[in-house]
């Protein structure tokens, strides 16, 4: 019989790096504050109730869209298969249609994007 042990990476592989969890976290935490969550939420191993599990999916829609990270990636650091990340992009992209949420979601994208600014300025004056 064949024992496994859980990984310390929660079997999605090796641990995404510093800035890619910084990133994420960031990422979360604006999307919490849009949706009326606690950014623990979206972290969250569980799917929780719909309004979370879809704040989840915005999450890692803009962690490919507006970071370029991978579906791997942002698997690893949201602890879902990159295969939930593939589906979680596909369900955000669709939803766009609705005029309300597309604009909410293009703020939340200037939003990323300023931060991923703030990030590259920081890296370039040696301060991360």
């Amino acid at each position: 019989m064949f024992l496994s042990h859980p990984s310390p990476t929660h079997g999605f592989g090796r641990q995404p790096s510093v800035r890619t969890r910084q990133v994420c976290h960031e990422i979360a935490g604006a999307v919490a504050g849009e949706f009326g969550l606690p950014a623990v939420d979206i972290k969250s191993a569980t799917r929780g109730a719909p309004h979370t599990a879809y704040a989840r999916q915005v999450a890692m829609y803009l962690a490919h869209v507006c970071f370029a990270l991978s579906f791997e990636t942002i698997g690893r650091a949201f602890n879902r298969d990159r295969t939930t990340v593939a589906h979680a992009c596909r369900v955000v992209e669709d939803s766009r249609d609705d005029t309300s949420l597309d604009r909410r979601l293009a703020a939340l994208e200037r939003t990323c994007r300023e931060v991923s600014g703030e990030c590259l300025r920081g890296a370039s004056d040696g301060s991360i």
